[in-house]
């Protein structure tokens, strides 16, 4: 969820109190408070940093105690006691728990994916409820902020807002993949592993993608929907990335296994030139097409179907931000398997795929991993692993 719309959440919870300190800090406070869980971002200066701690070990239902105990302790003008009306200290810090929880729920309901069971666990809960930016529900609680002056049960409509918006939203998500689901089968088709992802302007438009084997493997598809559900394009074929490539990549790298922990639905296809690493056989000038495999190395992009869109108008949006891209990508290196002169490998079970060289792209955020050689996974050590990391 953006920043604005967690620093508003805040500021709507104080405003709901009942009685709060009389300070002027007071508001900004919980703002920040509310906001503070994605201070992680100050700490990741790579790709597989920003994989690792963004909607980390600060957004951790485990770490929520610690978080609030901390914002607390530099919330002193609630507590301080020549300030009117303030708050005893363990109220403070219940508050604080509070707001961090607060940005946990509004973290969960998008399709990003939150790590709230760190660090037991670092499975991604994504509740597929809102589009990345969600104006019904961000601009009610803009404007109530600037009309709180004595309109408490104002607030607490706002606040109730936060919860029961989503909730909807989390419950149409829901009826759309039944939907979906029966859709497919009237159809005839063989789909598996069917997900439904909110739209530019949702809850008005939303998206499935779901996979298919096909005759040239598995391929997952996406498609827009309406809001009643019903497809109003044709759906998009991409191929799919095979379970076998990505358990045997993630074994041979903690970049990768990091990165397809993230993704939903994975997706793969010829490397562009643009993106070949410095004096990689094949390559060819800037622009022109390249092979997707150059002997036996190959050379492939990995990304997912979450942040697109079936709008025309929401993708030309999206393309006008700078640096413009798909926003997450996984570029790697191959070596494969050799094969007999019929096609066929030399073995019943062909050797694992080789991952040469490996490269995270985040365009949004500026990062770059850059080529480089795999890191193969490790335990961590006890420091690393409370913070999450691999």
């Amino acid at each position: 969820m953006d920043p604005i719309t967690h620093a508003a959440s805040g500021a709507v919870a104080m405003l709901a109190m009942p009685r709060r300190p009389a300070t002027r800090w007071a508001v900004p406070l919980a703002a920040l408070a509310a906001a503070s869980p994605d201070i992680d971002v100050i700490f990741c200066h790579t790709p597989l940093q920003f994989l690792l701690l963004h909607r980390g070990i600060t957004h951790s239902l485990a770490a929520a105690p610690l978080m609030g105990l901390l914002l607390a302790l530099l919330s002193r003008p609630l507590w301080r006691a020549h300030t009117p009306e303030h708050w005893d200290f363990a109220k403070v810090w219940l508050f604080m728990v509070c707001m961090v929880l607060l940005h946990i729920w509004l973290d969960v309901i998008t399709t990003y994916g939150t790590m709230i069971y760190l660090p037991f666990s670092h499975e991604r809960v994504r509740l597929n409820a809102v589009f990345i930016i969600d104006l019904l529900l961000t601009l009610p609680l803009l404007w109530a902020v600037l009309r709180w002056r004595g309109r408490r049960g104002l607030m607490r409509l706002a606040l109730a807002w936060v919860i029961v918006y989503p909730a909807l939203c989390i419950g149409l998500n829901a009826w759309h993949t039944t939907q979906a689901e029966q859709r497919l089968i009237a159809e005839g088709r063989a789909a598996s592993r069917i997900v439904v992802l909110p739209d530019g302007f949702a809850p008005l438009f939303w998206r499935t993608i779901y996979e298919e084997d096909g005759p040239q493997g598995r391929i997952v598809y996406s498609q827009g929907l309406d809001a009643l559900g019903r497809p109003h394009d044709a759906p998009v074929p991409h191929k799919a990335a095979p379970p076998e490539l990505v358990a045997a990549l993630a074994r041979q790298s903690v970049a990768a296994d990091a990165f397809f922990d993230f993704t939903l639905l994975p997706v793969m296809r010829p490397l562009p030139a643009d993106d070949m690493p410095p004096g990689a056989p094949g390559t060819r000038a800037a622009g022109s097409a390249v092979p997707e495999t150059s002997g036996r190395t190959t050379y492939m992009l990995f990304h997912d179907l979450r942040f697109g869109s079936s709008l025309k108008l929401v993708r030309a949006a999206m393309a006008s931000r700078p640096n413009a891209d798909i926003p997450f990508r996984y570029m790697a290196e191959l070596e494969m398997p050799a094969a007999k002169k019929d096609g066929t490998p030399e073995a019943e079970v062909p050797p694992e795929v080789h991952l040469l060289l490996e490269r995270l792209r985040f365009s949004d955020s500026g990062k770059d991993s850059h080529w480089q050689p795999p890191q193969p996974p490790a335990s961590p050590g006890i420091l690393d692993w409370l913070a999450g990391l691999r």
